[in-house]
């Protein structure tokens, strides 16, 4: 409840109580003239105010009470707690508090019995003016408390309700409820303080196709633990509130001075071994003689970062990947119209630590976890020579799962033999101390009937190549004679003819995450360059060319905060971007989609040139594979594999644990702050960067992974004293900490160089930005964010010429 709305009932009561008092002066006019003076010069009123002052005797002042009451009073009287303050004042008290006031009646009922109650005590009262008096006083005091009480800041009055609540017995006390009894039929929302209803806040915020279940739906018990987690802590709360939970001083500076150090740390590791085999903290000149050998899965973000901070004087590392090289997946849809190229965002494995001891490009296909061995499907060199002939969604390619025609045959010797009579690439064994899945996830394509077959990736620097040939191909198929109403003589084959040539360049994008939010607004810049008057060279199709934007949710780019979601969606409408939200793909056709809004029946479908999926991921084959050799408590969420604190999966047996360590999009890593609940991380390259980062340096400082938490192993006199040791121990650091995610923000491009930046600091946001600044902080962080020096060279060159020249559109 307010201090106001206490303040105004209490005025109310008071003004009333003054014309008892009054119309009491008047009939005890027979009293001692000591006696009148001495109640006359004690009830003088202490506020601003005007006085009813009735002229009558004890009935005049009752009617004129009832006149005051009438005129506004009962309205005060609507809130459960506004009566119970009243009836404290007033010694008009209801059982518990309980007293109900959702009606008019009610409220008129209940200010009748308080002033009856008045009249009677003010009768009482007649034999002993000073007890009327005091009683006056009292009521008067308690008046000047409430205008206190209303003088209180905000964060006091905070502190005061968080006080009454911070219990169940108490916040059952506040909602007028019986602490020993249970909830009753009302809902939560209904009992709930005055303040919180006149703001009225949003509730918890849930994801947009799953709307919250109404809390009248609620058991008894589920309706009191929501109220209780409403105001349970201090960012609930402020929610509760309508208020900003994230605050400057909740920045973790621990965390911050940790990551600091081990970037000290991993500058001088990840040299290690790659000056003669040499290892500067260690003192030693050549490797060690027994290093572990470590096969890391995949060339993507956590494989990386791996790769590039492991010390190869400590490991021996062995890379398996379909592709060889790493690439900058935030610029693939740059890539993909031209802005880049793929060489200047991509860097060879072998590049990023050329004394790795070997790359395998192949695809894992098969393991045994006690016995650490992984088997290796290599890559047929035939796949490799026909991956982009044509646009067609089926052309092979390194990156879809091969079919595994050659089977694994063991020879009486244990070797593993090959069927030479097959076709595919061979099959390899490899033994391994510690494996590291970091495979990645594929499109999800194959939910939707005909994605698999007719939708554009955006995945992969190949996926990028394949749409912006198909993008070229587009243009010119648009443009050919046959599809000219100048070509036909009838009007029905005009009109037919200018249907299929706008069907050619319209162009359909799956999901309004920040993959395809950022597709749209590179395909607006690429249309508008070209299409441009008077020297673009598609300039004839200006008006014919369409970007359909499809999403399912009620807003674009969901993990981002209110105000960017919306002003994305503002920037690609501006551009011309037809965007369709809360609808659904339900089939995908060689020259079509169909598509249906949520909660309608009625579905429309489109024809179309290109479809491209970017809704959403599964994944990969081997990750069934691996989980069928893994106990059940292993299976996370959508087909992730579970890992504890630091990154290790369950295993059937000790010997086993912490062999295989799971990073990237693969893992399910669930990660709790005070700000949200407990659930795994998202599906994103700086989770994947930050877990590479922290496995390398688990590893390269030797840690035993078998133990719980991993501990550094004794060692030798001889062998105890090195510099990196030292360093270690200094920082408190015998045991390994476990993985803290530190988000920095989250980036979006919308077209016309106008950029989304939500800049955070672990799980507290500093500042957002949209506009031409945050197109600068946008292209400042990916150019920093490059995997060498050199790719930082490349892409600015790319970003230049694309400024001064323009697109490429050539068809090679």
């Amino acid at each position: 409840m307010t201090a106001a709305l206490r303040l105004s009932a209490l005025a109310a009561a008071a003004s009333a109580v003054h014309a008892v008092r009054f119309g009491f002066v008047a009939h005890s006019h027979s009293s001692s003239s000591h006696q009148r003076a001495r109640c006359s010069s004690s009830s003088a009123p202490r506020t601003t105010r005007t006085p009813l002052r009735a002229r009558g005797g004890m009935d005049d002042a009752y009617d004129a009470m009832m006149q005051t009451l009438a005129a506004g009073t009962s309205e005060r009287l609507q809130s459960a707690g506004a009566a119970d303050w009243l009836a404290d004042g007033s010694s008009v008290h209801t059982t518990n508090g309980s007293t109900s006031l959702d009606e008019n009646d009610d409220a008129d009922r209940v200010a009748a019995e308080m002033l009856d109650s008045h009249r009677t005590q003010s009768n009482a009262a007649a034999f002993n003016e000073v007890q009327f008096t005091d009683y006056l006083l009292g009521l008067e005091q308690e008046l000047e408390d409430a205008e206190l009480e209303a003088q209180l800041s905000e964060e006091e009055m905070g502190d005061a309700f968080l006080k009454m609540v911070s219990n169940e017995v108490d916040c059952k006390n506040i909602l007028a409820q019986s602490p020993y009894a249970p909830l009753p039929v009302e809902t939560v929302s209904e009992k709930q303080p005055a303040e919180a209803k006149a703001s009225e806040p949003p509730q918890f915020a849930t994801p947009a196709d799953e709307p919250a279940t109404p809390l009248s739906e609620l058991s008894e018990e589920e309706r009191q633990d929501e109220f209780l987690r409403m105001v349970s802590n201090e960012v609930a709360y402020k929610k509760l509130l309508g208020q900003s939970p994230y605050a400057i001083t909740d920045i973790e500076v621990p965390i911050l001075l940790q990551r600091f150090l081990d970037n000290l740390e991993d500058g001088t590791q990840k040299n290690n071994g790659k000056f003669k085999g040499q290892s500067r903290l260690k003192r030693q000149k050549s490797p060690k003689e027994e290093r572990k050998t470590v096969v890391v899965l995949g060339t993507g973000w956590a494989a990386h970062a791996f790769v590039k901070l492991a010390s190869t004087y400590d490991l021996r590392i062995v890379v398996v990947s379909p592709v060889n090289h790493f690439c900058f997946t935030p610029m693939l849809a740059s890539a993909a119209v031209g802005t880049v190229e793929y060489r200047s965002m991509t860097e060879p494995i072998r590049v990023t630590n050329p004394y790795i001891d070997n790359f395998v490009e192949g695809r894992a296909i098969g393991v045994d976890v006690e016995n650490r061995k992984l088997q290796v499907q290599l890559t047929a060199m035939s796949t490799v020579t026909g991956a982009f002939k044509g646009i067609a969604s089926s052309a092979p390619c390194r990156l879809e799962p091969e079919p595994i025609l050659t089977q694994i045959v063991y020879s009486e010797d244990g070797s593993v033999q090959r069927d030479k009579t097959q076709g595919a690439g061979g099959v390899v064994e490899l033994t391994y101390d510690h494996l590291i899945c970091a495979v990645g996830t594929a499109s999800r394509s194959s939910i939707v009937p005909g994605a698999k077959e007719y939708c554009f990736n955006l995945k992969t620097s190949q996926d990028s190549k394949r749409l912006r040939t198909a993008l070229g191909e587009a243009l010119e198929l648009a443009s050919r004679p046959d599809v000219y109403e100048s070509y036909y003589a009838t009007d029905q084959m005009r009109l037919q003819a200018g249907e299929e040539r706008r069907r050619r360049v319209r162009i359909a994008i799956v999901g309004g995450g920040p993959t395809g939010v950022e597709l749209s607004g590179e395909l607006s810049d690429f249309f508008g360059q070209i299409c441009r008057s008077p020297d673009g060279a598609y300039q004839h199709l200006r008006d014919d060319i369409e970007i359909i934007l499809i999403h399912g949710g009620a807003e674009l780019l969901p993990a981002m905060d209110k105000e960017l979601r919306e002003r994305a969606l503002q920037a690609l409408e501006a551009q011309g971007v037809n965007v369709r939200l809360n609808t659904r793909l339900k089939e995908v056709g060689l020259d079509y989609i169909r598509i249906g809004e949520k909660g309608s029946d009625v579905e429309e479908t489109i024809p179309l040139g290109i479809t491209v999926w970017a809704a959403g991921n599964a994944p990969v084959p081997f990750v069934a594979e691996l989980l069928s050799q893994l106990p059940a408590t292993a299976a996370g969420s959508a087909g992730r594999i579970n890992v504890d604190q630091w990154l290790r999966c369950p295993t059937h047996t000790a010997d086993s644990f912490g062999s295989i360590l799971v990073l990237g999009d693969v893992a399910c890593f669930e990660s709790e702050s005070k700000y949200d609940a407990r659930a795994p991380l998202p599906q994103t390259a700086q989770v994947a960067g930050q877990q590479g980062a922290f496995v390398a340096r688990m590893l390269n400082r030797g840690y035993d992974l078998q133990q719980s938490p991993p501990k550094l192993p004794e060692l030798s006199a001889s062998q105890a004293f090195s510099l990196l040791r030292v360093w270690l121990l200094s920082r408190g650091l015998e045991e390994a900490p476990g993985f803290n995610f530190l988000s920095l923000g989250l980036l979006a491009y919308v077209g016309q160089e106008e950029a989304l930046n939500q800049v955070m600091v672990g799980n507290v946001p500093l500042f957002n930005y949209s506009g031409k600044v945050a197109f600068a902080l946008w292209r400042s962080v990916y150019l920093a964010k490059q995997a060498s020096s050199r790719n930082q060279a490349l892409i600015a060159f790319d970003w230049l010429r694309t400024e001064s020249f323009g697109r490429d559109i050539t068809r090679l």
